[in-house]
């Protein structure tokens, strides 16, 4: 028997790593409590935080966006992926529901692809949502350009219209199709080493200035060698990741560790520098409605500075860098999403 059944995006690691936040805290909270998680991210990213019992389930949830890069939208290519997943989508929905009745599901999680919505609602069981963006929201946007995505903006509307209540994240986008609502404070890990502790595991020297590159898993192209002559030790996430286990070290140690990060605006590490009280130098993402609205609300959780891809792609960096250091912090923001949203859940279950 599974009580709580979780369905994540996966586009990214961010939907993944807030959702095992929330069962960090869920299972702290009622131990015992049976999950199953359902979806494209690593099995990596809920096992060490969430520990066992736990299933996990490799399934693809939804289609997300195609990425040609961490910074570039495929818009063509998402178009034709959701037309293709959708003919499968009455059946997939069908076997999910199936699945919820045979293992006793009481409630499902979902974060935030339209399957959990709708396979609850087949199956006769309640979901909460868990978001700050839908995707009717992004595929409405695109659809402006590209017309074969409005068909699935309005079926993914259909499927959240079926959600119990939907915890909304900061930074929040266009939620309307939730009928009902509940705000919830900043979600975020927070760093489990010591920042002193983790740079000396890192091999990091007291008082040198550290650079962290971050996108993803994804990557971007760029120049590396004007990073060589920055006054500055400059650390691409994807090189020390594979580190991270063997020196005890969580992502988010890493990213606490660091002076200032250089990434896109996501929600994911937004979160984690606010929380490790970082600084972040970001660049544009294409044309994706989060953007403007992370740019607009992260003065209020950290210091942040833009930077063009343009300079991004030729290593030009170190302006960047220096205006950010020089930036104040703000007061530190209430990070207990991850509580708020657990309590929520035991509520329901």
């Amino acid at each position: 028997m599974i009580e709580l059944a979780v369905y994540v995006s996966g586009h990214g690691f961010g939907h993944a790593t807030r959702t095992a936040e929330v069962l960090r805290e869920l299972r702290s909270l009622r131990p015992a409590t049976t999950l199953g998680v359902a979806t494209a991210a690593p099995e990596r990213l809920f096992r060490a935080p969430v520990g066992d019992p736990l299933r996990h389930r490799a399934l693809h949830c939804d289609v997300g966006l195609v990425q040609r890069d961490a910074l570039e939208i495929d818009e063509e290519g998402t178009e034709a992926r959701v037309a293709a997943f959708a003919v499968g989508y009455p059946g997939l929905v069908a076997r999910e529901a199936d699945w919820l009745r045979a293992e006793g599901v009481r409630l499902v999680l979902g974060d935030v692809p339209p399957l959990a919505f709708d396979a609850a609602a087949a199956a006769g069981v309640p979901a909460l949502g868990l978001a700050n963006f839908s995707w009717d929201w992004i595929y409405g946007h695109l659809a402006l350009r590209r017309p074969g995505l409005a068909a699935a903006a309005q079926a993914a509307a259909r499927a959240y219209s079926r959600a119990a209540l939907l915890l909304e994240l900061p930074f929040a986008g266009d939620l309307s199709a939730f009928p009902r609502r509940e705000a919830i404070p900043l979600l975020a890990r927070h760093p489990r080493v010591p920042r002193a502790a983790a740079r000396a595991r890192l091999g990091w020297r007291a008082g040198e200035t550290v650079v962290l590159l971050s996108f993803g898993g994804i990557g971007v192209e760029l120049d590396r060698a004007p990073l060589a002559a920055a006054p500055f030790r400059i650390v691409f996430s994807d090189d020390v990741a594979p580190l991270l286990e063997g020196l005890g070290l969580g992502y988010q140690d890493l990213v606490a560790a660091a002076d200032v990060v250089v990434s896109k605006p996501g929600y994911g590490i937004v979160s984690d520098l606010a929380a490790a009280r970082g600084r972040l130098v970001y660049t544009e993402r294409g044309d994706f409605p989060e953007y403007p609205i992370m740019v607009r609300e992260m003065p209020r959780y950290l210091p942040a500075v833009h930077l063009s891809n343009a300079d991004l792609a030729a290593g030009r960096i170190a302006a960047a860098v220096e205006a950010v250091l020089a930036l104040p912090l703000p007061p530190a923001p209430d990070s207990s999403g991850a509580a708020v949203a657990a309590r929520r859940i035991i509520e329901r279950l």
